[in-house]
Parts: C-alpha cells; structure tokens; sequence
C-alpha cells in the first residue's frame, strides 16, 4: 500500500477532492499535508460518524492554526515524520463548543484524519494532539494488516478511555496511541507555560488511565506479537 498521490475522494470513489489545500511546516521534518474537501455524495456518506464537515470558508480560516499545531509535533522528528506520512488527508470538521473536540479515522481509508481544529485554551496543543492519536491508529491499523494482535476470540474487557468494556483490539490501540501521545507531551518545549501545564495535565491523565488496565485479564486473548506490543508500551 502506498501513499503517493493519495486522496480520500480518490480512494473511496474515484473521483477527485473538490478542492486541495497545502499546509506547510519547516523543522527538523518538512510538512506538507493536504486539506481536503470532499464532494458531496462523499460528504452524506460519511456525515454519520458524528460532527458536520467544515465548509470551504471555515477550511481557510483554519488553515493557519493547523500549521501552528504541525509546528508542535517537530519536538519529536521520529514523530513528525510519521504524522507527515500517514495524515495525507486531513478533513476538517466543525463542533458546535469552542471547548469540544472530535477526531476520527478509518483503518479501512488508511491516510484520512477528520478533525476539527480547536479553539480556546491549549487550541494548538489540542488540535496537535487529535493529529498524533488519529495517525497513530492508522499506524497500528496498518501494522495489524501485517500482523495480527488480537485472538479471533478477543472478549471484552474495561477501557478506562471508554468507561465501558471493549474489545481487547480497541484496548491496544487506545494504549499504543496514549504512549506515543505521552512520550509526545514529555518533550514539549519548557519555555511556554500554556505548554508545560497543558503536558503536566495531560500526563497525569495519561498515566492514571493506564494504571487502571488489567493486562492480566486480556494478556490470553493476545498473539505472540500483541503480547509483545503490550510488554514494550508497560514497560
């Protein structure tokens, strides 16, 4: 599978996007993702998962602070870069609360992130954040293309992300993606206070929602590589 000239209009429909914008971010990695506006049929297709499209004007009044949010990620390289490949496509949502966030993506279209972008307190750490847990499950996912974590048999066993028992996939993926966003905050510049008291409460968070897991009830319902994916994001 290949990213190359990748779309989530072409991919789903084989159709071009209505219209392409280009957001750049120069550091230690070269950002150049697109923003992408779907075509109507695509737009009723995938208007269930929750929050309505962005519009075109609202799309370019967002386009500035999402290149602030890319600027956020160049902290970790390893990080940027996998951000700059698998978020091809971002899809810019609108939520009806400045302080209300949605995010998505599909392990069936493989480059998308749907997003709103945030406003009001740590906007650009937020909306930075949705970018790094949206391209890290369509990490995992395509790693699972390769090889399989979770048994046939999974079961359900309690997310602390959910509140609610979840298949032991969904567990892995929810502590793979709150690793990597952890490991994120962990090297956030020092220099900005809005940053350093986003990171202390986000990590804490982070690290008391882990801490409610039981590895030992869904351990079993793990392959060899799931197993070993579980001991490497707690140790």
């Amino acid at each position: 599978m290949h990213s190359a000239g990748y779309s989530t209009s072409q991919w789903l429909a084989s159709v071009a996007p209505a219209k392409v914008w280009r957001v750049t971010s120069e550091g230690a990695v070269d950002f150049n993702l697109s923003v992408e506006l779907l075509p109507p049929l695509l737009v009723q297709r995938l208007s269930s998962k929750g929050a309505p499209f962005a519009d075109e004007a609202t799309i370019t009044c967002s386009l500035d602070r999402l290149g602030r949010a890319l600027t956020l990620l160049q902290q970790v390289p390893s990080l940027a870069a996998a951000v700059g490949t698998l978020a091809k496509s971002i899809h810019i949502l609108e939520v009806s609360e400045p302080g209300f966030d949605v995010s998505f993506s599909e392990p069936s279209i493989p480059f998308s992130v749907f997003l709103n972008i945030s406003e009001g307190r740590f906007a650009d750490l937020r909306t930075a954040e949705a970018l790094v847990h949206e391209a890290m499950h369509l990490q995992l996912s395509l790693i699972e293309r390769l090889a399989q974590i979770a048994t046939v048999d999974q079961g359900l066993h309690y997310s602390p992300w959910k509140r609610s028992k979840r298949p032991v996939a969904g567990l892995m993926h929810a502590l793979y993606v709150f690793r990597v966003i952890g490991q994120w905050l962990a090297h956030l510049p020092k220099t900005s206070d809005e940053a350093k008291a986003y990171a202390k409460k986000r990590r804490k968070e982070i690290d008391n929602e882990i801490e409610q897991l039981a590895p030992a009830s869904f351990v079993d319902h793990l392959t060899a590589e799931g197993q070993q994916l579980l001991r490497r994001l707690l140790a």
